[in-house]
């Protein structure tokens, strides 16, 4: 048995991948001689869609769709499904063994039924911005303690700078 590592994983499926290429263009070169059946744009590295991530004592998921949290920082849309919006709580950036680390993007704290969604452009934006102002917020006043900074002070400098926090934009369309 060998035992190997994720990236270790997907290096190998990487060379598998290319091997598998160079079997296809032998193969068009066998059915269609004399065409000039090169190889272009080929990738030089694999793609890590999903890597690690945030575990915290909150985990983002799909069951909470609509759900609106006291530690709301931005709302995102779920690029899959029209009409899904997310709460994403301040709690899913902060690591809970590190008190000055946050995290934005495909990192925060979330399941696999909500992963792809906080891993697309919308969803790294409002983390992003969360964190970053967070961060600035925790170095001003707490030391560097992220764990420290008041909620409801975070979530006024972000309604201040355009953050949409109303609960109501949380909710399905037609529910008042």
């Amino acid at each position: 048995m060998v035992r190997c590592s994720a990236s270790d994983a997907q290096a190998f499926g990487a060379a598998d991948d290319l091997f598998q290429l160079r079997a296809r263009v032998a193969q068009l070169r066998a059915e269609q001689p004399g065409a000039d059946i090169q190889v272009f744009g080929l990738p030089t590295i694999p793609a890590f869609r999903m890597t690690r991530r945030l575990v915290s004592g909150f985990s983002l998921g799909a069951r909470h769709v609509f759900e609106y949290f006291p530690d709301t920082v931005g709302l995102t849309g779920d690029w899959r499904k029209a009409g899904h919006v997310y709460a994403v709580p301040f709690r899913a950036l902060c690591a809970t063994g590190a008190r000055n680390l946050l995290v934005a993007g495909r990192c925060v704290s979330a399941d696999t039924t909500a992963w792809d969604m906080t891993r697309a452009l919308p969803g790294c934006a409002v983390t992003g911005e969360a964190a970053g102002t967070a961060a600035a917020m925790a170095v001003r006043k707490t030391g560097g303690d992220v764990a420290a900074v008041s909620i409801e002070a975070l979530r006024r400098q972000l309604s201040a700078q355009g953050v949409l926090l109303d609960p109501a934009l949380a909710r399905p369309i037609g529910e008042g």
